[in-house]
């Protein structure tokens, strides 16, 4: 026993040379994921020399991550494995903030889903190959290590162990230290930020724990009771007049959207969105901050439903594929709806992309028109439909109650990748000139372009307006800058985190004197604009902005509504379970009719997203127009229903269920 604790406690060359190459091994990490963060390695020697501190911290927490080795059997090979894993989601990161803007979050982990049905945009084959080769790669050199190292003792020397000891005691003791003296602090608002403040993997790993939902501090019935009771008491002084006709109010989230002639060193042969500056140039255009820059579209989507800070949430998370996947949840739909609205979504894509066929009947609304139930559509060169088709379904949407309707409209032309070579390819009407380097130049010309058709949709809304007998007002907001590679550029002037909104009505509105704002703060705004009652968070917004305790109250009220016990809501104000109809017209099987070895299923508004099942057991389907699908032969009796699908072939909805036989069918 003595022996062989002197054997452990020996300082062997075996036992100094795994130490060594431990150190070295955690220091190459930490700058390779340092410069993958930061894109330059001037900026990695700068976090040396300005944060030893931070540049301590993450190093000591590699070190952590890696001293595993020390309790295993192979150690090389599960070093190498472990380097592969942080490398590997290191240059995702790396990756997904070329695209977005937004380093690589653990709430990702929970988009997976979402980001690979739009993967084709963004990853090209020779991509694909290089990483399907470097796999290979990796796998072949896991074997051969895993097979040529032979190593029986696990802890070859309790020194190691005292090493780990040691960095358990110092790593908190000194990211402490970083926090007090402020080197170190989560930026909620700023996810980037955040992460090159405190180095990427410190930043990653805290993403992860800041999962776990904690009760902030001072959270207690009575606390949101007073919250509760100094709206109250600011209601009961708001004296806006309230109109009478109860306009209707049309939402509509532009994709991408900015003026890009606020980039100084472009020219552009001619406006691309002088329709929205029409409206910016009357006084009724704004900047709001936004949650997100160049992609992550819900995270803004959601503030501006909800009235909700997403910064109370976890690092990048997606409420519609967390909190809203079993939640009803309050909104501008659920509001609206107490006042007599009726409240419609409508969106030029996939309608479970984002999980939104979910997460939109979790937030009131009573139908849902995506991509699945549209037809005459067009696509742009990059695959992303047209956003003038969202006029025809907005108006229909309008059209299709007597009362007021909300209709919350989701663009997605402007969406990004954005060519570095689309002067090669493409021959649009909007050129672009200026000090700017061919990759830039490039993307602008494609953006210009699409932006300009977008602009040409908000035009034909504004036509739709102005020859309405009803009154009506219209909110257009950008969900994000775009994803263009000026704005990755730190010396860049303009904020990545501001976005344009504005307000359009055929009516005159109520007096306000509004400012740049938060982008969850637009809800409230259009609301006293049409002059209607606002909802709980709206009231919260508008009368205690000017609080002196605002943004406690407003942690600790979000907490309540979202994970708390409810108290802020009256029994009446709390959400309602809530059932949403896909499409505003029912998609049915009316008869079918033989032609020759074919039948014709003939119906009302099939789309080309329709698809036969037969026996529930998919048909292939050709779409001929949408009051007819074509399918082959098929026998007496069997059961025939025609479904709207989705991505991946989710289920969205179905038509009635019907029984074949020769001639004639009978619906069940």
């Amino acid at each position: 026993m003595k022996n062989d604790l002197k054997r452990l406690f020996k300082i062997n060359r075996k036992s100094i040379k795994e130490v060594v190459l431990w150190l070295i091994g955690g220091l190459f990490l930490l700058l390779v994921t340092e410069y993958l963060l930061r894109g330059k390695l001037r900026y990695v020697k700068l976090l040396l020399l300005n944060k030893p501190g931070v540049f301590l911290v993450n190093y000591l927490l590699i070190l952590l991550i890696t001293s595993l080795i020390f309790i295993l059997k192979r150690k090389k090979t599960f070093y190498f494995l472990l380097s592969f894993i942080i490398l590997t989601i290191s240059g995702v990161s790396k990756y997904l903030f070329s695209v977005r803007g937004v380093p690589f979050t653990f709430s990702d982990i929970y988009s997976i889903g979402d980001g690979l049905e739009i993967a084709g945009n963004y990853v090209t084959l020779p991509m694909v190959i290089s990483v399907l080769i470097f796999i290979v790669v990796v796998i072949g050199i896991t074997i051969y290590l895993a097979k040529k190292e032979k190593n029986n003792k696990r802890i070859t020397s309790l020194s190691n162990l005292i090493l780990i000891l040691i960095l358990l005691i110092a790593f908190p003791v000194i990211t402490n230290a970083q926090y007090a003296n402020g080197k170190m602090g989560y930026m909620r608002w700023d996810i980037t930020a955040s992460y090159k403040k405190n180095g990427y993997v410190f930043s990653a790993i805290e993403s992860a724990v800041k999962y776990i939902r904690v009760k902030p501090k001072g959270y207690s019935k009575s606390a949101i009771e007073e919250i509760k009771s100094k709206v109250d008491e600011k209601e009961k002084e708001d004296n806006r007049k309230l109109n009478s006709n109860k306009p209707n109010i049309i939402f509509i989230q532009l994709e991408a959207f900015m003026d890009p002639t606020k980039i100084k060193e472009a020219n552009f042969s001619e406006d691309p969105i002088p329709n929205f500056r029409k409206i910016c140039n009357e006084n009724k255009g704004y900047m709001a901050s936004v949650p997100t820059t160049g992609g992550g579209t819900v995270r803004t989507e959601y503030e501006v439903m909800t009235g909700n800070n997403i910064d109370y949430l976890t690092p990048g998370e997606i409420p519609y594929n967390t909190i809203l996947k079993g939640k009803y949840y309050n909104s501008v739909a659920t509001t609206l709806k107490s006042r007599g609205y009726k409240a419609h979504a409508i969106h030029n894509f996939q309608g479970n992309f984002y999980t939104r066929n979910n997460a939109y009947e979790k937030l009131g609304f009573d139908t849902f028109t995506s991509i699945e139930y549209m037809n005459g559509y067009e696509k742009n060169e990059r695959g992303w439909v047209k956003d003038t088709i969202l006029t025809k379904y907005i108006k229909k949407a309008l059209d299709s109650t007597e009362g007021s309707n909300l209709v919350y409209t989701i663009a997605v032309q402007g969406h990004s990748a954005y060519p570095e070579d689309a002067l090669k390819l493409y021959d649009f009407p909007i050129k672009v000139s200026g000090n700017l380097s061919d990759k830039d130049k490039n993307q602008l010309y494609y953006y210009a372009n699409q932006l300009k058709e977008t602009d040409d949709f908000i035009g034909d809304v504004m036509k739709m307006v102005d020859n309405s007998d009803e009154d009506t007002l219209v909110v257009f907001y950008s969900d994000h800058m775009p994803a263009l590679n000026l704005f990755l550029n730190e010396k860049f002037y303009l904020d990545a985190y501001k976005a344009p909104f504005a307000f359009y009505s055929n009516f005159k509105m109520n007096n306000y004197n509004f400012s740049n704002t938060e982008s969850y703060n637009i809800s409230s705004m259009a609301m006293e604009l049409a002059g209607v009652n606002y909802g709980p968070m709206e009231k919260f917004r508008t009368y205690l902005k000017n609080d002196e305790n605002y943004e406690k109250y407003e942690e600790l009220l979000e907490y309540d509504l979202l994970f708390g016990k409810n108290y802020y809501l009256s029994k009446e104000e709390r959400a309602k379970k809530n059932s949403m109809k896909m499409g505003l017209d029912d998609v049915s099987i009316s008869y079918v009719e033989h032609e020759n070895d074919s039948i014709l299923i003939k119906g009302l508004n099939f789309t080309e997203n329709s698809s036969a099942y037969i026996n529930n057991k998919k048909i292939d389907t050709i779409f001929i127009d949408d009051k007819t699908l074509k399918i082959k032969e098929i026998e007496k009796g069997d059961t025939l229903v025609v479904k709207q699908l989705g991505r991946n072939n989710g289920l969205l909805s179905q038509s009635n269920s019907v029984s074949l036989s020769q001639d004639k069918f009978a619906t069940k």
